[in-house]
């Protein structure tokens, strides 16, 4: 029999946010339901994944590219099909969900093969993980319970591929507790670990995709930048521990090693808990990833792009630009370039916050909506678990 209190929530470890999108999920309905958050597929698409992403990543937006046409998109998902359909029936089976959400695209039409093979009555509730441009793999499923588009754009985009209006809604995009409800006494304890001044810049780094030798290079040019009076100019929280890269490389160990004892640069070993440090930061810079973006939104810090994947995460610079969440500077030479204007003129930082502060709201109105329209489809298809 489906608990009327526990949601299966799957996602994917292969980039894009998956798995933090997922978490988030969890958190904003952890108030009323229990949850699993699993990714369903083989170690060998993993493995795949951290191969190419390490090495090929050529490859990895090729691959992005290719299947994204709504005839490729569907093809994809007949295959997902027949090689997951019945993991995916057991799972579904073994957890016994109210609902089944799904942070990834590729699963929508091999859930619903395994429902109808059953017969279960389950709603399908997809959270878009695109936050500008879908790829064609989330609209080839149009009836699903519940659609959730993180913006505009995305919104748009499904109602024009023809998936149902009344089932899809506009939300902004979520984010996990510990960004959304932020801890004051975490994020005060972590300034104080970092004995930096109040006053100076201070920028949140992390690990870059441009590879270990060009992220120490960046660090060292930054923390270079002297005031007038010849003291340093700026702060770093350097988070080297959130690139699987530098991880797997052990760049990790010798960034805290070459860093460790700059008086101005406080090198943050791999944790999950980061909106403290982030929190403590006036503008955040790295890769364009879609949630490290909109958590830097959530706690109000402009976002500077450094590198992104090509063709997955292209949209999150033009969401970047014409919203005002913040800058995209490619090279180092632009980097430094904005760095010292920020320096220079306070004002820039200050009026970027002002439009950082404006999505922020829009953005929280909208995840507002999450639970209740959850509930809803819940609601829908299992009457007795109406709430009371």
């Amino acid at each position: 029999m489906t608990h009327s209190r526990h949601l299966l929530i799957l996602t994917s470890q292969t980039g894009g946010g998956h798995v933090s999108l997922a978490e988030a999920l969890a958190d904003l309905l952890a108030d009323g339901y229990s949850s699993t958050v699993v990714d369903p597929q083989p170690s060998w698409i993993h493995r795949h994944y951290q191969l190419v992403s390490r090495h090929a990543l050529w490859l990895w937006s090729a691959e992005f590219q290719i299947t994204n046409t709504p005839a490729r998109a569907a093809l994809v998902q007949r295959l997902f099909s027949l090689f997951f359909r019945s993991r995916l029936a057991a799972l579904i089976a073994r957890e016994e969900p109210v609902a089944i959400l799904s942070t990834y695209p590729f699963f929508s039409y091999s859930v619903q093969q395994a429902l109808g093979a059953s017969g279960q009555t389950i709603p399908l509730i997809l959270l878009y993980s695109d936050p500008l441009s879908l790829h064609w793999a989330w609209l080839a499923v149009k009836d699903a319970a519940l659609n959730l588009a993180p913006s505009r754009e995305a919104y748009a985009q499904a109602l024009a591929a023809g998936v149902m209006p009344a089932q899809t809604h506009l939300i902004g995009w979520p984010t996990r507790r510990q960004f959304y409800a932020p801890d004051g006494d975490a994020a005060q304890a972590a300034w104080a670990e970092t004995g930096f001044a109040r006053q100076r810049l201070t920028i949140f780094l992390q690990g870059g995709g441009e590879g270990s030798a060009g992220f120490a290079q960046a660090v060292e040019e930054l923390l270079s930048l002297t005031d007038p009076g010849g003291e340093p100019a700026l702060q770093l929280i350097l988070a080297a521990g959130t690139n699987r890269r530098l991880l797997a490389a052990g760049t990790n160990r010798r960034l805290q090693q070459q860093f460790r004892d700059h008086p101005t640069c406080h090198v943050l070993p791999f944790t999950k808990t980061i909106a403290p440090w982030m929190a403590c930061a006036d503008l955040v810079m790295g890769k364009a990833g879609p949630n490290m973006l909109f958590e830097a939104v959530t706690l109000g810090k402009p976002f500077l792009a450094t590198t992104f994947i090509p063709g997955q995460e292209e949209g999150n610079l033009e969401m970047i630009r014409k919203y005002g969440l913040g800058w995209v500077a490619l090279t180092p030479a632009e980097q430094m370039n904005l760095i010292r204007s920020l320096l220079d003129d306070a004002s820039l930082l200050g009026a970027m916050q002002a439009s950082v502060a404006d999505y922020r709201a829009w953005n929280g109105t909208g995840v507002a909506q999450v639970r209740p329209l959850v509930e809803a489809a819940i609601a829908r298809y299992q009457p007795a678990t109406r709430h009371r």
